[in-house]
C-alpha cells in the first residue's frame, strides 16, 4: 500500500483532554524476534493504515517497512515501537525485550471512559487518560477501564478477556476499547468471543487474562 492517505481525508483536529491531535503521532508496538522477525507486523501496518486514513495521517506503507529494516538489522530480541508523524515521518524506535510477568495484577477504575471518543480506537501518543489512572492506583499492575453505560472495556495497556462458562469472551470495540492486534488474531482463530462485560462479569469470571501483540495472553486477577 504505496498510495499516500491525504492528511485533509480524516478528522484534522481533535481535542483529546485539551491536547490537539495535530501534536500527537500514531503508534505500534511490536515484538522482534530475531529468528521469526516482528511478530504480526501485517496485522499492525493494516491497523496503522486504517487509523492514518481515520485521522488523516499521510502514509506511505513501503516508508515503514524500509525504515523498519534500516532500525532492525542486526537486532536481537527488542520490543519496537513505530511513530508515525502526520506528515508521514516515521521514526522507529528499538528498546529491550519485554519481560512478560507471570501473572497481571488489575483494579477496575472509577472514572468513566467516553465509548463514543474516536480515539479510544487508536494507539497514539496521547497517553495522558491512561497515565492518569495508572497514577491513581500504584499497587496494581494495571488498571480496567470502564465506559459511561457500565460495561468494561479494556485496560491502559491492553485488551481484557474473561472466561466464563468455560468461554473466552472479549468486549466488543463498541465499548471503547483499541483494536488490539493479538485482540484480533484470538478473535480469527476462535480462542475469544465478544460480548459486552460488566465489572460483575470481570469479578465472577472463572479466569481473566491480559492480551497483546508484545506480550501475547497473560493471565490476570483482579482486585475487588
Amino acid at each position: 500500500m504505496n498510495t499516500p492517505v491525504s492528511a485533509a481525508a480524516g478528522l484534522a483536529t481533535i481535542d483529546a483532554g485539551g491536547v490537539q491531535l495535530a501534536d500527537a503521532q500514531l503508534m505500534e508496538t511490536m515484538y522482534h524476534d530475531p529468528r521469526t522477525g516482528l511478530r504480526h507486523v501485517e496485522r499492525h501496518l493494516r491497523r496503522l493504515a486504517r487509523s492514518a486514513a481515520v485521522l488523516g495521517y499521510a502514509l506511505r506503507e513501503s516508508d515503514v517497512r524500509s525504515r523498519l529494516a534500516q532500525r532492525l538489522s542486526g537486532v536481537g530480541a527488542a520490543r519496537v515501537r513505530v511513530r508515525l508523524h502526520r506528515d508521514g515521518g516515521v521514526d522507529v524506535d528499538v528498546f529491550g525485550p519485554p519481560v512478560a510477568p507471570a501473572s497481571v495484577s488489575l483494579v477496575l477504575d472509577d472514572e468513566p471512559v467516553d465509548s463514543r471518543d474516536v480515539l479510544l480506537g487508536h494507539k497514539t501518543t496521547l497517553r495522558e487518560r491512561y497515565d492518569r489512572r495508572r497514577r491513581r492506583n500504584p499497587g496494581a499492575d494495571d488498571v480496567v477501564l470502564v465506559n459511561e453505560l457500565g460495561h468494561v472495556t479494556e485496560t491502559t495497556i491492553a485488551n481484557l478477556a474473561a472466561r466464563i462458562d468455560g468461554v473466552w469472551w472479549t468486549p466488543p470495540l463498541s465499548s471503547g476499547c483499541l483494536p488490539g492486534v493479538e485482540r484480533s488474531w484470538q478473535l480469527d482463530r476462535g480462542s475469544m468471543r465478544e460480548r459486552i462485560l460488566t465489572p460483575a462479569d470481570v469479578l465472577a469470571a472463572e479466569a481473566l487474562a491480559v492480551t497483546s501483540s508484545l506480550k501475547g495472553v497473560l493471565p490476570a486477577t483482579l482486585r475487588p
